[in-house]
C-alpha cells in the first residue's frame, strides 16, 4: 500500500475527482484527479481515459459519416 505524502495515513484505495487539463492554446481535456481519501489532497492527475475514448470514438465516427455523405 501506498502513503499519502501529506496526512501519512496508508491509502488502498483513491477518490476521484473531475479536473480540466488545460492545454497549450485551445485544446483542453477533460481529466481526474486522483485524491486522498482522508484528506483530499490530490496525489496525481492524468487525462481521463474514457471521456477520451469517448472523444476519439465521436471524431472517427462523425469522420467516417462525412466520407460516406452521410449527415
Amino acid at each position: 500500500m501506498a502513503k499519502c505524502p501529506k496526512c501519512e495515513k496508508m491509502i488502498s484505495q483513491v477518490r476521484l475527482s473531475d479536473v480540466a487539463v488545460l492545454g497549450r492554446g485551445p485544446i483542453n481535456w477533460h481529466g481526474i484527479s486522483y485524491d486522498c481519501p482522508f484528506c483530499q489532497t490530490s496525489l496525481s492527475v492524468s487525462i481521463d481515459p474514457v471521456a477520451l475514448k469517448t472523444d476519439v470514438v465521436s471524431e472517427v465516427t462523425r469522420a467516417v459519416k462525412k466520407l460516406l455523405g452521410r449527415p
